[in-house]
């Protein structure tokens, strides 16, 4: 995922999803899909007997942090990533997508009718600084999620939460206007909880320009703290010795170094200056298991890639149109060029292997008779003999765009520009620096678009579908429809996953119709980790997810 987002506007901020929010994270970096499986184990041989402190790991990323104050910086993989690592939230969400583990929260509990949800704080967790975290802390940090003069990304989440009361220094509350299936995941793992001695000293209406002061007044109480920053190189992440999990971590470093270029990754990752590539090209797979000394770990996340058809302008308002692309693409056939047996089809952002799928709605087939007919009886057909489709004097003809640097996606636009001109469709990809390309995005400023999301574990979809973020919010396809308008309400709104299931389901159905994007396909994250690097295990959530626990049989290394 990229180097950053726009900052969210204060009339969208409120509406946008936090936890698991599919956001444009995976611009810069291939991703995919929804399944809930645990990650592979290491190869045979190469764990020692017991974990050993000391030493660092390196990690290769595409793109650099952008802030260390999550509520003001972009939401991009690699800042949820380190700030993950910075600071604990109460709960700490599963792979399992169904349960939880404490974190500051020792303990909660629910009120009867499920309007109050009581959190009790372990009373041996302090900021680096030495100072006490406390309920004063969470509510503050509430205060910061809701503040309009933040606009935090993440207050869609928290509508339904009429507010924080404090019991005491180790006893909060949270008060919900009605139950739902979400209360706890959305309160308690959907943030980190921000340090109110530090950081209440800055106005909530200076957040958002003051992103060096949180550097320069960072305290912390994850397990890792901030060593140094040198921008657009490295971040390194030294041991934090207050930590309360003791003997954890494991390592004195984790040492991000920006490398943009996937090749270059390799090349560092298989000399040995690189310990761990998030992302690896399916192409070099069979290469880095032939080499000595690394490894694979393959696992499916809960991402996906999808063709964003602007349905607010000319000719992409037109449902008929959007169905015919789809139908016009081989996406089988990207999938085996591109992946091979490292991706698949989709139909929807719900995964195939997740109990919220539809099986009703299993992806469109490639069917360019289909297509042509679709395209026909929109009034597109080539009245001058040229090959493409016209209508009105002006011919079928759009660009496709997608972030630079990122191959699978850009021989993706290639493949799909020869498929469509079968159909009479002229295609023009194009190629975009990482910002430009966020820049047209949320600016609704493109005819099509190739990117990737990664999808809410509350399986929300405001995010993509209502009509409400249009504009200032995560629709940028401007899809509007009031049926799944009704839909994503009831969803959000539902007491139970049980509740949930027949409405994601009309859901799904009501998308496929509809066409708002061409679901691609989703893919495997593909990490390469040294073999010197032992208790590895990302999963869908976070690659760094248990990165407190890694450790290195070379801590001289």
């Amino acid at each position: 995922m990229p180097s950053s987002l726009p900052q969210p506007r204060p009339a969208a901020a409120r509406r946008r999803a936090s936890r698991g929010l599919a956001t444009l994270l995976l611009l810069a970096l291939p991703l995919a899909a929804c399944r809930g499986g645990e990650p592979e184990p290491p190869a045979a041989g190469t764990q020692a007997a017991a974990p050993q402190q000391g030493g660092q790991a390196v990690i290769a990323v595409s793109t650099d942090i952008a802030g260390v104050n999550e509520v003001v910086a972009p939401a991009t993989v690699i800042n949820n990533e380190v700030i993950r690592r910075l600071f604990l939230p109460l709960v700490e969400e599963q792979p399992d997508f169904k349960t939880v583990e404490p974190r500051l929260a020792a303990s909660w509990e629910f009120s009867d009718d499920r309007r109050t949800l009581t959190f009790h704080l372990r009373d041996d967790v302090t900021w680096s600084d030495g100072t006490p975290v406390t309920a004063d802390d969470v509510e503050f940090s509430y205060q910061a999620w809701t503040s309009p003069e933040i606009a935090w990304e993440g207050a869609f989440s928290l509508e339904a939460v009429d507010g924080v009361e404090v019991v005491d220094p180790h006893t909060v509350r949270f008060l919900f206007s009605h139950p739902y299936s979400t209360q706890l995941l959305d309160v308690a793992a959907g943030a980190v909880i921000l340090p109110k001695h530090a950081w209440s000293a800055r106005p909530f209406a200076e957040w958002r320009t003051s992103a060096d002061w949180f550097r320069q007044h960072l305290v912390v109480d994850g397990p890792f703290d901030l060593e140094s920053w040198t921008p657009q190189q490295q971040v390194v992440l030294k041991r934090n010795p207050s930590y309360y999990e003791r003997g954890l971590p494991h390592l004195d470093r984790l040492v991000l170094r920006v490398v943009p270029n996937q090749a270059s990754q390799l090349t560092q990752f298989l000399g040995g200056q690189v310990d761990l590539v998030i992302q690896l090209n399916p192409d070099d797979v069979a290469r880095v298991e032939q080499a000595g000394g690394v490894r694979v770990v393959a696992f499916w996340t809960r991402g996906y890639i999808a063709i964003g058809w602007n349905n607010a302008r000319p000719p992409f308002a037109d449902a008929r149109l959007r169905r015919a692309m789809t139908y016009g693409i081989d996406r089988q056939t990207l999938v085996d060029s591109i992946w091979g047996d490292h991706a698949r089809v989709v139909s929807s952002p719900v995964s195939p292997d997740s109990w919220a799928y539809n099986p009703q709605t299993p992806p469109l087939p490639y069917d360019p008779d289909r297509a042509r007919a679709l395209l026909d009886e929109a009034g597109w057909k080539d009245g001058d003999g040229d090959g493409i489709r016209d209508k009105g004097g002006k011919p079928l003809a759009f660009t496709l765009i997608t972030n630079s640097g990122n191959q699978q996606r850009e021989d993706a636009l290639v493949l799909i520009q020869e498929q469509l001109r079968r159909i009479g469709v002229d295609a023009t990809p194009q190629s975009l620096e990482f910002n430009t390309l966020i820049e047209k995005a949320f600016g609704g400023d493109f005819d099509a678009i190739v990117s990737g999301w990664v999808g809410p574990t509350t399986f929300d979809f405001r995010y993509a579908f209502a009509t409400e973020e249009i504009g200032e919010g995560s629709n940028i396809v401007g899809y509007s429809n009031p049926e799944v308008d009704r839909l994503l309400t009831a969803i959000r709104d539902a007491a139970t996953l049980e509740a949930a299931k027949p409405l994601l389901d009309q859901l799904q159905v009501a998308v496929q119709r509809d066409q708002p994007y061409t679901f691609l396909w989703e893919s495997q994250r593909l990490v390469g980790v040294s073999s010197r690097l032992h208790d590895v295990e990302p999963n869908h959530l976070f690659t760094l997810f248990n990165a407190r626990r890694w450790w290195t049989d070379q801590p001289a290394g």
